[in-house]
């Protein structure tokens, strides 16, 4: 059989450009279900105030009822599927108060140090944090990058860097448990 000359175009590869592989799926879905269980440990009053849908914060007060270790995985898988409907910024800002001001103004210097200098200080922050992912920052920096070189606007790039600042406060907050 011969092979066809050309079977893919450059177009081909440019409409899966920016497209989240099963693996980086699969690791997202891992990082809401781990953050669904920084909310479980929040207050029932502290959980029944989030501006959430009605159905997050049942399953997030069911939780704290379920003892069986199994039970408990399923249903925070169900948590960080329901948290994906969310919007990750405002989720973030209930679970900083925890972090505190000092360690996202730390986590703020780490992303502006990676944006500036790459991977060194890549490899330095997945050290320091086991839950973060070489590949899934460096996408998030070269996502900066490509706006900076195409002279994106101030919101488009301001809303690539808070991608990176909501991914890196996720490892952090995974991290530290």
């Amino acid at each position: 059989m011969a092979r066809r000359p050309n079977r893919f175009t450059e177009d081909d590869f440019e409409s899966l450009e920016g497209r989240a592989s099963k693996t980086e799926q699969k690791k997202a879905v891992q990082r809401m279900a781990a953050l669904g269980e920084q909310l479980a440990q929040l207050s029932i009053k502290q959980i029944k105030n989030l501006p959430v849908e009605e159905r997050l914060i049942d399953a997030l007060l069911d939780v704290q009822s379920i003892t069986s270790h199994e039970a408990r995985r399923r249903q925070f898988q169900r948590v960080g599927k329901l948290l994906r409907n969310e919007d990750e910024t405002m989720i973030l800002s209930y679970l900083t108060p925890q972090q505190g001001a000092k360690k996202t103004a730390q986590l703020q210097r780490w992303v502006d140090r990676m944006i500036a200098q790459g991977d060194p200080v890549i490899k330095e922050f997945i050290k320091a944090h086991n839950a973060a992912e070489h590949h899934a920052i460096r996408q998030h920096i070269l996502r900066i990058h490509r706006d900076i070189k195409n002279q994106a606007t101030e919101e488009e790039l301001a809303a690539s860097k808070l991608k990176l600042f909501n991914y890196i406060q996720q490892v952090a907050l995974i991290s530290d448990n």
